[in-house]
Formats: C-alpha cells, structure tokens, sequence
C-alpha cells in the first residue's frame, strides 16, 4: 500500500487539503463510528425491533430465540437494500447478525459480530486505499 495515498487525499471521500492530525482525526471518527456507532444502532433496529416486530405488535414480548422464516428473510433483506450496490453482501451479513442475535438471545453478540465485519472492512479500506468501501 502506498501510505501516501491514505494521507493524501487522493480518493473523493477523504477529506484532502487538510493538516495530517485533522485527516488522522476523520479517519479515527470514522473509524469507531464504522465498528462502534453504526453496528449497534443498526443492530438495535434490525435485530432489537424488526426482526421480533415482524413477529408481534408486542415485540418487546417476543423471545429473541424465537425463530421466523418470514422475519429472518425480510429483515435480512431490509438490512441489505439499506447498503446500496453491495445488497447480496448486505443481505447475507443480515443473515449471520440475525444468527447471532437469535443464538443466545443476545443484541450484544449481533453488534458484536456486525463490529467485527465493519473492522474487517475498514482494514481493507486503510491498506489497500480502495475507500469506495467505506
């Protein structure tokens, strides 16, 4: 990777003609938004309200282990549209969240596992420069 490009602003979506600690402090920004901020607000409306909404009006007393091919499928595929072009990729990360969630009944592990995916992809962006990922 030619680090010069991450600092330079040779890609639309960075910043460019800003002081190195300013862009070091978007990309920090970014960053923790990326694997902290989006997965749980992501997580608390796909998994914590929608998945068990499709299930019941009363979806705070549906048992998060509670299992729905109609719900699965349809919040897995709502998760996937919400991410534009790369909708299969969306759909089949809506899929494993949703595991995740419904496994141990736990928001904490969808979140968890959606951070660990959104790391993942931020690493890729930062070494390779291909920021049209992020």
């Amino acid at each position: 990777m030619d680090r010069r490009r991450l600092w330079s602003g040779a890609d639309a979506s960075v910043p460019g003609g800003i002081a190195f600690f300013a862009r070091f402090g978007w990309i920090l920004f970014r960053l923790v938004g990326a694997v902290v901020t989006v997965p749980v607000a992501e997580e608390l409306a796909f998994r914590g309200y929608l998945l068990r909404r499709l299930i019941s009006a009363d979806f705070a007393a549906v048992d998060p282990r509670r299992f729905t091919l109609l719900s699965f499928v349809v919040s897995s595929i709502l998760f996937g549209v919400l991410h534009g072009q790369r909708w299969v990729a969306g759909i089949a990360a809506g899929m494993l969240y949703a595991w995740a969630f419904q496994r141990r009944a736990r928001i904490g592990d969808a979140a968890a596992v959606h951070g660990i995916t959104n790391g993942l992809l931020a690493l890729w962006v930062l070494f390779t420069g291909n920021w049209t990922y992020w």
